[in-house]
């Protein structure tokens, strides 16, 4: 897909803030969380004022509620190709629902049985399987390889065999939202499977930049934020129906304990499932695969214009020439700049950017840093921006 070929000025005029912005802001800062268009903002709108009320009354606006939840949850669905939409659990994000399956997986272990997660997560995906230790559970790292940051499946198999069958669960990303790697889930999930372990991916990175297909993917729970998929503050966790079914959530007494319900406490966020129905719609006009492909120009150019900057070091695959195994989110250092000062100097030029751990300390810890800068794009950013990226970050020396 070339440039001229996606709709990348419509769809930016459908973005109320960047409209607002103009040309005096770049937004590279997607991966913490992505702008909304307008039919996201009109969705949330319409139901604040039609169905603003509680769910399970009998009377009309109320009824409308169950059915935008029912609406919402299809709408999760259709994207995922979940088999049915009882297999989505809204929450408030991904973080707190991953540590609700992580309490709901506790008893399926014993003291002695492995967790295995990985250097390359997100510490949302990581913390909550460590925790389990407090049961006499031991957790396995899976380690990155190299420079280039690379999670290779025979380092899994060899967890999976040290584990002597005691494995119960492996989790692991889609994508590193610090480094945009791309991580095969589909072939680690079997070798999850033939050992007897589940399978958890935390999608929420990879979410905006192209199709998730579940039933490909062959895990057995995955999650990811509305936030960072041009929608709200909302979270989701897709199960397989069996895989929920081994499973003991907390819940209220009188409330079912198989999903979805079980393990959705308390009132839900109405409006932001309307919301975030309205951001798949969005994204399923387009086309996943259209944004993935767009996306893809733009991380080649994204490393070719970073590569022309004196003293930039990138963290993970630098090479253009592989870039479909990642998404357009690049971690890098300059050298004798510390990355809080880069992307100040980014900002003042009105460039979102990022600096720290990105929530992946353990990944820096492996490559000898101790922070990164990190610019994020999605499908609403252009070739035009990068060059002016690219521009700042030479000014900066």
């Amino acid at each position: 897909m070339s440039r001229s070929d996606f709709p990348v000025d419509a769809l930016r005029a459908r973005f109320p803030a960047l409209r607002e912005a103009g040309d005096r802001e770049i937004f590279f800062d997607n991966a913490a969380g992505a702008q909304v268009p307008d039919d996201v903002i009109e969705a949330m709108r319409e139901h604040l004022v039609r169905r603003g009320v509680n769910r399970g009354g009998l009377f009309a606006r109320s009824i409308e509620v169950d059915r935008q939840i029912a609406a919402a949850r299809e709408a999760v669905a259709a994207f995922l190709n979940a088999r049915s939409p009882e297999e989505i659990v809204f929450g408030l994000n991904s973080t707190s629902l991953i540590r609700t399956v992580a309490e709901a997986v506790r008893p399926l272990f014993s003291a002695g049985d492995r967790v295995i997660v990985t250097q390359l997560d997100h510490e949302a995906n990581v913390g909550p399987w460590l925790r389990l230790e407090r049961d006499g559970v031991v957790p396995l790292v899976w380690k990155v390889r190299g420079t280039e940051a690379r999670l290779d499946l025979d380092d899994l198999r060899e967890l999976l065999r040290e584990s002597d069958g005691r494995a119960r669960l492996v989790a692991m990303p889609l994508a590193s939202n610090a480094i945009g790697r791309i991580v095969d889930v589909a072939a680690a999930a079997r070798v999850a499977h033939e050992a007897g372990a589940l399978a958890f991916v935390d999608a929420v990175h990879f979410a905006p930049h192209g199709p998730i297909d579940v039933q490909a993917l062959g895990a057995d729970f995955l999650a990811f934020s509305g936030y960072k998929i041009f929608g709200p503050h909302i979270g989701f966790v897709w199960g397989r129906a069996d895989s929920y079914r081994r499973l003991t959530p907390v819940h209220d007494f009188f409330i079912p304990a198989e999903a979805p319900y079980g393990y959705e406490g308390g009132t839900q966020n109405f409006e932001a499932m309307a919301g975030m129905a309205a951001a798949l719609r969005y994204v399923m006009e387009i086309g996943a695969e259209r944004i993935r492909a767009y996306e893809t120009e733009l991380a080649s150019a994204l490393l070719e214009e970073l590569r022309r900057v004196p003293g930039l070091s990138i963290l993970g695959d630098a090479d253009p020439a592989r870039v479909e195994a990642r998404v357009p989110t690049v971690a890098f250092t300059i050298e004798r700049s510390v990355p809080r000062a880069i992307v100040e100097r980014l900002a003042e030029r009105g460039i979102h950017a990022r600096e720290g751990h990105m929530y992946a300390p353990r990944l820096l810890e492996a490559v000898g840093r101790d922070a990164v800068a990190r610019v994020s794009l999605c499908h609403y950013n252009t070739r035009a921006e990068i060059t002016r990226l690219g521009e700042a970050l030479r000014s900066l020396g």
